[in-house]
C-alpha cells in the first residue's frame, strides 16, 4: 500500500489493516511501530522485484494509490478491475502519473444482478 491508502487505517485505529496478509507500505513520511507491518522507504520496484523472486506461489496485491500504481506500472502482470453503475463525479485514478499506454487483455469478466463487473485483464 502506499501511504495515501495505509494511514485511513491509523484514524481507526489500527495499524495491521490485512493482518492475515503480509504487509508493506510504501512511504519515506511514516513511522509505524509495528512488527507485522514493513515499511519500505526506497524504491518500491525493487520491493516488487525481491518479491517476485521469492518462491512462494504466492500472488502480489497492490491495494489503492494511483500513484504508487503508476510507479509500479512496469510490474503489473495482471489487474482486477471492479466497477459499479455509479458515477460519483470525482475520485483516485487508478493510475496517476505519466501517460503510459500498457497494453492488457481481458481474459474474464464477471457481473452481478446489481450491475457491478469484476473485470480480469491480463499484460499482454
Amino acid at each position: 500500500m502506499g501511504r495515501g491508502t495505509y494511514e485511513p487505517a491509523l484514524d481507526v485505529p489500527t495499524t495491521s489493516p490485512y493482518s492475515h496478509l503480509r504487509q508493506y507500505v510504501v512511504s519515506s513520511t511514516l513511522t509505524i511501530d509495528d512488527p507485522t507491518v514493513q515499511m519500505e522507504t526506497g524504491d518500491p520496484i525493487g520491493l516488487i522485484r525481491r518479491l517476485k523472486a521469492e518462491d512462494t506461489g504466492m500472488d502480489i496485491y497492490l491495494c489503492g494509490g494511483g500513484k504508487l500504481a503508476a510507479s509500479l506500472l512496469a510490474e503489473i502482470d495482471e489487474i482486477i478491475l471492479k466497477s459499479y453503475p455509479v458515477v460519483a463525479g470525482t475520485g483516485i485514478p487508478m493510475f496517476s502519473g505519466q501517460f503510459r499506454p500498457t497494453l492488457f487483455i481481458p481474459t474474464q469478466r464477471e457481473s452481478f444482478d446489481n450491475g457491478a463487473q469484476v473485470t480480469w485483464l491480463t499484460r499482454a
